[in-house]
């Protein structure tokens, strides 16, 4: 038990040390956007800084630059997440498919959002844009 709590002060230590090197103007922008946040991981990239956080049912990924402005964002989740409007799509147009998975992709050029879908023996990856004008971006038979 000692050793548990530990390696998660030590964890604590180490996650607020990075965090302190992280730009405090996106730190900022960062509490302030997020303040109920949880689990809270930041990696540095050639973009700026990377957070990693997950709220509520959402799991997410922002990418900060120096100055705090997202440079694109990534949230994953599943279909209870997902607009009225495209659900009700997929659903109608995939009636045979279940929801596995969405990524959401955002940054100033749009969003795009990666469905995935499946049924016991295919795996098929819709990409959709706000309106639900969907493409296949993959398809997959399951091994059986």
């Amino acid at each position: 038990m000692k050793k548990v709590i530990f390696l998660l002060c030590l964890l604590a230590v180490s996650l607020g040390t990075f965090a302190n090197s992280v730009n405090e103007e996106v730190l900022k922008m960062f509490s302030k956007t997020y303040p109920d946040a949880k689990s809270i991981t930041w990696s540095e990239q050639k973009e700026g800084y990377m957070v990693y956080f997950s709220k509520k049912d959402v799991s997410y990924r922002i990418v900060y630059d120096a100055s705090g402005n997202v440079v694109y964002s990534i949230k994953y989740y599943e279909e209870d997440n997902l607009s009225p409007l495209l659900l009700n799509k997929v659903k109608k147009a995939y009636a045979d498919y279940r929801i596995r998975c969405v990524v959401e992709r955002t940054s100033e050029e749009g969003t795009d959002f990666y469905i995935t879908i499946e049924t016991d023996k295919k795996l098929i990856t819709l990409k959709s844009d706000m309106a639900g004008n969907f493409e296949v971006e993959s398809k997959l038979d399951k091994a059986e």
